[in-house]
């Protein structure tokens, strides 16, 4: 009898291994599942990975710069006599296709500048301030033209590469 019961002990014994075996294999399994479901996470949720690639999106394109040729020309009123204007400038972007864009529709910008231009009077061109509101109001046109045409104004800056009035 005590052969029996021996048998039997071994038999449970091995039993009873094998389902510890079993339940250490499953519980294995599933903390190595959430460990990995967790990384995945991590990484796809916020982690630092992610912070590293935000100064790359955040770097800009080096300007590009256009002139608009050949220089604008519109007569301005003047005291005693009709006066003319004659602009130089060059656009600055960051995207080559703002400026193919802009050679585009080059008709509908110059014209819109130089109906501008001939909107001013010498004694508002003859001062810096003058000047610079022009650059400003001539910016805000170029960006006006390019976002009904195109939807995007594009143009950061502008710049006089020559300003002569007679």
């Amino acid at each position: 009898m005590a052969e029996a019961n021996e048998e039997l002990d071994l038999g449970l014994q091995g039993a009873s291994g094998g389902r510890l075996k079993l339940v250490i294999i499953i519980v294995v399994t599933v903390l190595v599942a959430m460990g990995a479901a967790g990384g995945a996470w991590y990484l796809l949720a916020g982690g630092e990975p992610a912070a590293e690639a935000k100064p790359a999106a955040v770097a800009k394109l080096p300007h590009v710069y256009r002139a608009l040729e050949p220089a604008l020309i519109g007569n301005i009123d003047g005291p005693g006599r009709v006066r003319f204007v004659q602009v130089g400038l060059v656009m600055a972007a960051r995207d080559p296709k703002v400026l193919a864009a802009v050679d585009e529709h080059t008709p509908v910008i110059r014209n819109d500048l130089i109906m501008l231009l001939s909107g001013k009077t010498y004694e508002q061109l003859n001062t810096a301030e003058g000047k610079e509101t022009t650059r400003q109001e001539m910016l805000e046109t170029i960006r006006s033209v390019l976002e009904d045409r195109t939807g995007s104004p594009g143009i950061e800056s502008i710049y006089f590469t020559s300003f002569v009035m007679q």
